[in-house]
């Protein structure tokens, strides 16, 4: 009987389920902010317990509630690994890049459609099965292509690449590719003025499309963000509204912002109640989604390159470079609260009241609640891993409970997979 007894409380120390006896308690600051929780599961992210460069998600890959996460296996190539929420186990393992390629494992923007996970790096493109990590296609193509994928109604997706035009420069132009086959088909330019040629490609640019958008209940519309060059490295941006149907233009060149070195669009634009709002440069803009006429323009002492911005609650949150968190009204762009954020941050999510991400400038985990622009969770990797550990601005994940149970939160250090409750 002191056998199995014995046998039993060794099973707990080092199974998933009983970790949390292990676990740390739970730390606040003078001001209630969390800086250390127990964690429900923790996985580490390189089976050889040695650290290698383990890829990058900038966005969340979440698949039936279980996540896709950037691993290594014995000899230090890199895995995408499908996780099981409820208890961190390995559901499949894929490493099927071109031989003698690394840096295919950093996702910038990839493109989910049912069960098949498509992204592109450089000239490869690769598509898998996200129910059992198998590959569906992969190319290699005769040019490179942008990193960003954006979505299609029917099971394709849209993605950029520059061309060279009959007069001899390059542009930048829209294909659409077939998720079941990866072909892909020219689908749409924009025009420019060609009153200055940029010097950013041998035969010099005259334009480029950035970003897609599908325009919500009417499949025949597309938002383009497109941009030109001008002299002194500054950009002119703008904004399209581009008819499937009728392959015509409903407008066209709606200036975003005056013109400087770092007006371009930095992240895909949100569509929200018929009005549209993009960061360029320092600024954030609101246009009238079916006119292309600003309404509201608000500008920054610094951008929000990294971290961007999303809209939760009728509020625009937004993560600036200056290490403020800015809550805006998304009617008038007036501030609402200003909280704590950190420079050269991951990517937000939102879960429940809650906005999460990894802070670059000081590597910890931080939760705010966008009601009050309260920050209520700080947590601090040097409290999970010791020494210098920080956590990496690589997507967050949130899980969503279920039968009013709070829901889960994910988010990576460098050697680990952390899964907390989330706050509520």
């Amino acid at each position: 009987m002191r056998q199995l007894i014995w046998v039993l409380f060794v099973f707990c120390l080092y199974s998933t389920s009983c970790r949390k006896e292990e676990n740390i308690d739970i730390k606040t600051d003078e001001n209630g902010v969390a800086l250390s929780l127990p964690y429900i599961w923790q996985k580490s992210l390189h089976i050889s317990g040695e650290f290698y460069s383990n890829g990058f998600f900038k966005f969340p890959i979440i698949y039936n509630d279980n996540i896709a996460i950037p691993t290594t296996g014995e000899d230090g190539s890199q895995y995408m690994t499908m996780v099981n929420t409820t208890n961190g186990e390995t559901l499949w393992e894929w490493n099927d890049i071109f031989i003698g390629i690394s840096g295919d494992l950093e996702f910038f923007r990839h493109y989910i459609s049912n069960n098949l996970l498509t992204w592109q790096q450089g000239s490869r493109s690769y598509c898998i099965n996200l129910e059992d990590g198998t590959t569906n296609w992969k190319k290699i193509r005769d040019r490179n292509f942008e990193p960003r994928l954006f979505s299609c109604n029917e099971n394709c997706y849209y993605i950029t690449s520059t061309i060279t035009r009959n007069d001899g420069y390059d542009e930048h132009i829209v294909y659409k590719g077939d998720m079941d086959t990866g072909i892909l088909t020219e689908f749409l330019r924009a025009n420019y003025s060609c009153e200055y040629i940029g010097p950013i490609t041998d035969n010099g640019w005259v334009g480029g499309i950035i970003y897609i958008n599908e325009v919500p209940l009417n499949s025949n519309l597309l938002l383009v963000t497109y941009a030109e060059p001008l002299p002194e490295w500054c950009v002119n941006s703008f904004f399209g509204l581009y008819n499937i149907q009728t392959q015509e233009w409903v407008y066209e060149r709606k200036l975003l912002a005056p013109p400087l070195w770092n007006t371009s669009v930095f992240h895909t634009p949100i569509i929200y109640n018929d009005q549209v709002y993009a960061n360029v440069g320092n600024n954030i803009v609101c246009h009238d989604l079916y006119t292309g006429e600003q309404l509201w323009r608000r500008e920054f002492d610094n951008d929000f390159f990294f971290s961007g911005f999303i809209i939760e609650e009728d509020k625009i949150i937004a993560n600036n470079e200056n290490k403020t968190l800015y809550c805006l009204d998304p009617e008038t762009g007036h501030s609402i609260w200003e909280g704590e954020g950190a420079g050269t941050s991951s990517r937000m999510s939102y879960l429940n009241g809650i906005v999460y991400f990894v802070g670059g400038s000081d590597g910890k985990f931080h939760a705010v609640d966008i009601e009050t622009g309260q920050t209520v969770w700080r947590l601090d990797a040097k409290k999970l891993e010791g020494s210098e550990s920080l956590f990496k601005t690589n997507a967050v994940y949130v899980i969503p409970g279920e039968n009013s149970e709070k829901g889960k939160v994910i988010a990576l250090t460098h050697m680990y997979a952390y899964c907390f409750e989330a706050y509520r």
